[in-house]
């Protein structure tokens, strides 16, 4: 069953940031599209063994989710409720939904007023001939989640403004239902450099769409009912080598409290790969150790967090004490010169150096995030990894 998690501060602090996400389990899901009256509708059913069913459907107009729960009779015949947890299942919208022989459903939806219309799906399929004109993650997602796949296909991106940053042409796009921005390069690197780093910036204009559909069904799914999903795209550096921007999100997903995360972008122009922090700054001995997805996780997270934990920390400690000894004093509100807290760090590129932000326990979250933390770039210099700074 697909449900929405958010992953924890502590939990999988070493991908730097929080995302929401699905988490995969083992039962059977179906994917189904069809019309309800005359509506088309995309609509994804997981029944557990216990004949509980959960799901998620959107009106293409709309492409935003209604949560349905309910349960599978022993003949299969399917009762479902729309945003049971907010509206109660006395007064939530329903369905009743037999088995046809083409391996569809059909049946009728319930509103308030009597009101009631025809049920009609069919199992959703692929649409042929979308590969080109889609991005590689898009296409995963026809294989992954074919769900958020129909979400995203001919959905409509909005034109805004251009500008430019440190010499440098940029657009941004904006998906108007969920308000995810993102830019694009126009001009000022060679034209196959921004092909193919413009396919991974709109790749990630659409990781955020899902993530935000993602938070708003956890919304939907949780007792509170509520959600929130506010994001800002800050550039931050621009060179003939890298562009990093920050792209931080402040969220409630309905769980037990709302959190901030910054997942910032930092991309190496001459691949258009996004860079790990072990390909700009390396402190051990031999090649560098990844154990993220830009780094492929060639080896055990042990062995990644023995590196962070007894090598990159403290060196990252003793620089900030050198750099900005005043702020790593020790205070009570927040501890900078704890070394646990530099282990997993988040950052990104600016001016002025490589930026940095501890991870904090969620007590101290206020903490994270620091506007003075950057190391110049002659500190990182002289540890460098495969990825060369200068321009």
């Amino acid at each position: 069953m697909k449900l929405f998690t958010l992953l924890s501060a502590t939990g999988m602090i070493w991908l730097g940031v929080l995302f929401p996400a699905y988490a995969q389990h083992d039962e059977p899901q179906m994917t189904y599209t069809g019309q309800i009256g005359k509506s088309p509708v995309v609509v994804e059913l997981v029944a557990s063994d216990s004949n509980e069913v959960t799901g998620r459907y959107f009106y293409l107009r709309y492409r935003k989710d209604i949560a349905l729960t309910g349960v599978q009779s022993e003949g299969g015949s399917l009762t479902l409720y729309e945003n049971e947890n907010v509206n109660g299942k006395q007064k939530a919208p329903w369905m009743m939904l037999v088995p046809t022989p083409e391996g569809g459903l059909s049946g009728q939806w319930h509103g308030d007023k009597a009101k009631t219309a025809d049920v009609s799906l069919l199992p959703a399929i692929v649409p042929v001939g979308k590969e080109r004109e889609l991005t590689p993650y898009q296409n995963a997602l026809s294989k992954d989640n074919l769900y958020d796949y129909l979400r995203l296909l001919n959905m409509p991106l909005k034109a805004e403004s251009e500008q430019e940053f440190m010499g440098y042409r940029i657009r941004w796009w904006k998906e108007p239902g969920s308000g995810i921005r993102m830019f694009e390069l126009l001009s000022g690197y060679p034209r196959e450099q921004m092909a193919q780093v413009n396919v991974r910036l709109r790749e990630r204009l659409w990781r955020e769409v899902v993530d935000y559909h993602g938070c708003m069904l956890g919304g939907l799914s949780g007792n509170s009912g509520q959600a929130d999903f506010n994001q800002s795209v800050k550039l931050t550096y621009f060179s003939s080598s890298v562009i990093s921007a920050s792209v931080f999100t402040d969220y409630y997903c309905g769980g037990a409290h709302p959190d901030f995360a910054d997942s910032p972008i930092n991309l190496d122009m001459k691949s258009g790969k996004e860079l790990a922090l072990e390909d700009v700054i390396w402190l051990g001995k031999g090649k560098p150790v990844y154990y993220n997805e830009q780094g492929g996780d060639d080896v055990s997270f042990e062995a990644f967090s023995s590196y962070r934990s007894a090598v990159f920390a403290p060196w990252i400690v003793e620089q900030m004490r050198k750099f900005h000894p005043s702020q790593m004093k020790k205070s009570d509100e927040c501890d900078y010169s704890t070394v646990e807290y530099w282990s997993f760090v988040n950052w990104h590129f600016t001016p002025k150096g490589l930026y940095f932000s501890p991870s904090f326990p969620r007590v101290a979250r206020a903490c994270e995030y620091p506007d003075w933390s950057v190391l110049p770039y002659a500190a990182i210099k002289s540890h460098a990894g495969s990825f060369n700074i200068a321009d």
